[in-house]
């Protein structure tokens, strides 16, 4: 009997030992997420809000909701760096009343339509706040590259203006929500000043420089 008690008890204190082991070897064996130890992807699409400063808020006077962005990043996870490339499509319109207007000793009554078109083409450069599979992230950007810019001023019927392509420069900032731990996908929301030199002698506007906000959804993968 005492034997039987004996084997009993060594079973008990083996199946707890197995027990313990089981729990533990996970811990040595656990690894970093893919996130944090290759070279990752990311493509963010927002859109929102252009208010146009300087000489252009002069011209055009009117906030636009057609500005949006697309952009794809390289994220790197030991720097906290990220480099990437984003294309962006913004349209800005402006009607003014009648009015008479002089021009070569005459007078003119027309309804004017101003118009402004951009597509930037940027290359980025972030760096992020954080581990880069941390729920909250928050980043700062520099942006250098070059745009598309067109802009018609409709005096009536009759259109005048200028386009072609310009020098791009831009600084923002921002965050990246991801929905869930270790997720892939994500909420960014962002701001950035865009310098875009647009010299109109005749609109009377020496840039097209704007503030933009954002907000839209982020996926990243491996």
């Amino acid at each position: 009997m005492k034997r039987v008690i004996c084997l009993a008890i060594a079973l008990m204190f083996a199946g707890e030992l197995f027990a313990q082991q089981v729990v533990d070897r996970p811990e040595l064996f656990k690894r970093q997420s893919p996130y944090e130890r290759y070279t990752t992807y990311r493509v963010s699409v927002t859109g929102g809000l252009g208010l146009p400063t300087g000489t252009f808020g002069n011209y055009m006077d009117n906030t636009t909701l057609r500005n949006y962005n697309v952009a794809v990043d390289f994220v790197f996870p030991k720097t906290n760096l990220s480099a990437g490339l984003s294309i962006g499509s913004q349209y800005f319109q402006n009607r003014i009343g009648r009015q008479v207007y002089s021009s070569d000793n005459q007078d003119v009554s027309a309804v004017q339509t101003r118009t402004f078109s951009a597509v930037p083409l940027v290359v980025t450069g972030s760096y992020h706040v954080g581990n880069v599979n941390a729920r909250v992230r928050p980043y700062v950007q520099v942006g250098l590259g070059g745009a598309f810019a067109e802009l018609i001023n409709y005096w009536g019927n009759i259109p005048t203006g200028d386009n072609g392509f310009r020098f791009v420069a831009q600084a923002g900032a921002g965050v990246r929500v991801l929905f869930k731990k270790q997720g892939k996908l994500g909420l960014e929301a962002g701001a950035t000043y865009q310098h875009l030199p647009f010299e109109s002698v005749a609109e009377g506007i020496k840039d097209a420089s704007t503030l933009n906000a954002r907000i839209g959804l982020f996926y990243r993968w491996w």
